[in-house]
C-alpha cells in the first residue's frame, strides 16, 4: 500500500440545547484539536497534520498520520509503530464518538472485492492485535464504494469487562485505486463525510442516552405504582394509617417530579435523534448522488429511523400516562388526609362543647352549696354524723346539691354530644386508581 495514512477522526460535544451559543465557537475547536494533537504527540512520538472544524455544536478534529517517506510499500504488520493502543484510549470516553481512518493507494481494482476485503482484513486486525480488542468482537460490513473508492468498515465490540457501557469502536478502510490525482474528490466531499460520521455518532450517544433516561424513568414509575398498592390498602382504614397517608404525601411529589424529569429527557432525545437523522440522510444523499454504493450508510439511516425513534416514541407512549398518576394520587390523598383531620377536629370540638355544657350546667346547680353555707351557726355547729346524731343540714344540702347538678350535667353532655352528632358531614368520593397497565418489552 502506498501513500498511507492513519486518521483519528474525534468528535466532541461542545454545548447543550441549554447552553449559550457562543459556547461553541471555532476557537474552542481549534483548542480541543491542539489538546488531542499534543497528547498523541506525546504518546506516540510522531505528530500527526491536525484539522479541526466546528460543526454547530461539536467540536470535530482530523489528527492524521503519515507513513515514512521512504516507506513506499506499507505492509500490515507495520501498522503497528502507530501504537494502535494510544489511538484507542478508555480516556477518550470523554468524547461524543470516534473513528479511525486507514487510507492507502493499491494495485488492485474496485472490481476485485475479495482481494480487497481480505487485504482490509489485515491492517485491521495488525491494527487490533495489541489492544483488548479480540478478533471475535470485530464485525465488518459489505464492500461499499465511495466517490469510486473501495470502502470497508469495521466495529469492534468493548473489552468484556467493559461490555455495559456498549462502547463500540469504528473503523473506517478506504483503498484508492485511481491514484493519488483522485484525492480531489475526497477534498471536494470532505466536509459532508465529516458532518455524515458526526450525526452517525451522536445518533448513536444519544440512543444510549435514552436507554438510560427510559430505565430512570421505569423505575420512578414502578415506586409510584408501589405507592399506589399502599394507598389502596391504607384507605380502606384511613383513621388507623392517617399517618401513613401523610408520609405518603412527602415521598409522592419528588417521585412524580424525578418521573417527569427523565421523560422530558427522553423526549429531548427523541427530538435530538430526529434531527440528527435528518442531517445524515441529506449528507448521504449528497453522497449517493455521485454515483457512491453505500448500502451499509443507508441501513443505518434506515435503522435509525425505523427502529431507534420508534422505539423511543413507544417508551413515550407508555410513561406518558404515567406522569399523570403521581398528582392524580397526591390530591387523593391530600383530600383524604383534610377530611379526616377536619372529622377529628369536629369530634374534638363537639367533646369540647358538650362537657362545657355539662359543666356549666353542674357549675350552675353546684352554686346552691354556696347558698347553703348560713345554715352553719354557733347554736348548729357542723359536725360528723354519728348513731346518735344525725347529719347536719348542710350536708343533706350539699349532698342534694352534687347529685342534682352531676345529674343534670351528665344530662346536658348527652343531650349536646347526640344534638352534634345528628348534624350532617360531607362525604367523599373518590375516584378509583387508573388500572395498571403491563410493562412493554425494552
Amino acid at each position: 500500500m502506498k501513500n498511507f495514512t492513519l486518521s483519528l477522526y474525534a468528535f466532541h460535544l461542545a454545548r447543550n440545547f441549554n447552553d449559550p451559543l457562543d459556547r461553541a465557537t471555532e476557537a474552542g475547536a481549534k483548542t480541543f484539536g491542539q489538546e488531542l494533537q499534543g497528547k498523541l504527540a506525546t504518546q506516540i512520538n510522531l505528530k500527526p497534520e491536525l484539522t479541526t472544524l466546528l460543526l454547530h455544536d461539536t467540536y470535530f478534529a482530523d489528527l492524521t498520520f503519515s507513513a515514512p517517506v521512504s516507506a513506499l510499500d506499507f505492509t500490515p504488520d507495520q501498522i503497528k509503530q502507530f501504537q494502535p493502543r494510544e489511538l484507542l484510549p478508555d480516556n477518550t470516553s470523554t468524547l461524543m464518538g470516534q473513528t479511525i481512518g486507514i487510507y492507502g493507494e493499491v494495485a488492485s481494482k474496485l472490481e476485485d472485492k475479495e482481494v480487497n476485503q481480505n487485504l482490509a482484513d489485515d491492517y485491521v486486525r495488525n491494527f487490533l492485535e495489541n489492544t483488548p480488542y479480540k478478533n471475535d468482537q470485530i464485525t465488518a460490513s459489505n464492500h461499499s464504494n465511495l466517490l469510486g473508492f473501495s470502502l470497508f468498515e469495521y466495529f469492534c465490540l468493548a473489552p468484556q469487562s467493559d461490555q455495559s457501557s456498549k462502547t463500540t469502536r469504528h473503523i473506517l478502510v478506504l483503498l484508492n485505486h485511481q491514484g493519488k490525482n483522485s484525492l480531489e474528490k475526497l477534498r471536494l466531499y470532505y466536509q459532508d463525510i465529516v458532518n455524515l460520521l458526526c450525526s452517525y455518532h451522536k445518533i448513536k450517544l444519544v440512543y444510549q442516552q435514552a436507554e438510560l433516561s427510559y430505565q430512570a424513568a421505569l423505575k420512578e414509575a414502578q415506586e409510584i405504582e408501589k405507592e399506589i398498592d399502599n394507598f389502596e390498602n391504607y384507605v380502606s382504614n384511613k383513621n388507623r394509617y392517617l399517618d401513613n397517608l401523610s408520609t405518603m404525601l412527602d415521598r409522592l411529589p419528588l417521585l412524580a417530579l424525578n418521573h417527569a424529569d427523565y421523560c422530558g429527557e427522553l423526549e429531548l432525545d427523541r427530538i435530538t435523534i430526529e434531527i440528527n437523522q435528518q442531517n445524515y440522510q441529506d449528507s448521504l444523499q449528497k453522497l449517493l448522488n455521485t454515483g457512491s454504493n453505500l448500502d451499509s450508510w443507508q441501513e443505518f439511516s434506515n435503522q435509525t429511523k425505523n427502529i431507534f425513534l420508534k422505539q423511543i416514541q413507544y417508551w413515550l407512549n407508555y410513561m406518558n400516562p404515567r406522569k399523570e398518576l403521581g398528582q392524580q394520587l397526591t390530591a387523593s390523598i391530600r383530600g383524604i388526609v383534610e377530611i379526616e383531620q377536619a372529622g377529628i377536629d369536629r369530634e374534638l370540638q363537639n367533646t369540647i362543647q358538650s362537657v362545657g355544657t355539662g359543666i356549666g350546667v353542674g357549675v350552675g346547680v353546684g352554686g346552691i352549696v354556696a347558698t347553703s353555707y348560713p345554715l352553719i351557726t354557733k347554736e348548729n355547729p357542723l359536725q360528723f354524723p354519728s348513731a346518735q346524731l344525725p347529719p347536719h343540714p348542710i350536708i343533706i344540702a350539699i349532698g342534694l346539691s352534687l347529685l342534682s347538678g352531676g345529674g343534670l350535667g351528665f344530662l346536658a353532655w348527652n343531650f349536646t354530644r347526640k344534638r352534634l352528632k345528628s348534624v350532617p358531614t360531607r362525604n367523599l368520593e373518590l375516584n378509583p386508581a387508573d388500572q395498571k397497565s403491563d410493562r412493554p418489552p425494552t
